[in-house]
């Protein structure tokens, strides 16, 4: 949708989103920390990242995040000496697969639990309906295509 005035105002709707979106992900990871586990954001999102595709490896981590390889292996040492994460035997020569612990898989199934509260909590007031058209938004928004 463009707006008449040269999109200024799709600008400051699109720069909304943005402060929204980064405000939402922020509160939400801070509200998981309370668990029993207490992971810092970027923990949280590496164990996210292993959860999601199990053998991963610190340097698809990296590249995903956008973070040095030391920073991760630093965060890794970390996750392991906390029992969080292990390294599983290469089918390749190539780094170590990381895999949650079950330790690991509680700690990650405790942030969702969070997260989902925080999500329940802010839609608790809006109809069926809406929550289905921001769903169908957030999901067209996530895949960055342009069909409605």
């Amino acid at each position: 949708m463009q707006h008449q005035d040269g999109g200024t105002a799709r600008h400051e709707d699109s720069a909304a989103v943005l402060r929204s979106l980064v405000a939402i992900t922020r509160r939400g990871l801070v509200d998981a920390r309370a668990g029993e586990t207490r992971l810092s954001i970027t923990d949280q999102s590496i164990v996210m990242a292993i959860a999601d595709e199990p053998g991963i490896r610190s340097t698809d981590i990296a590249q995903m995040f956008r973070l040095n390889r030391s920073t991760v292996s630093r965060q890794l040492s970390a996750l392991i000496s906390l029992g969080l994460v292990q390294e599983t035997s290469p089918l390749s020569g190539r780094g170590r697969p990381l895999a949650l612990t079950p330790a690991g898989d509680d700690a990650f199934r405790s942030t969702l639990d969070a997260l989902q509260g925080v999500i329940d909590s802010h839609l608790a007031a809006w109809s069926d309906a809406e929550v289905s058209r921001f769903a169908h938004d957030l999901q067209r928004f996530d895949r960055g295509d342009d069909t409605a």
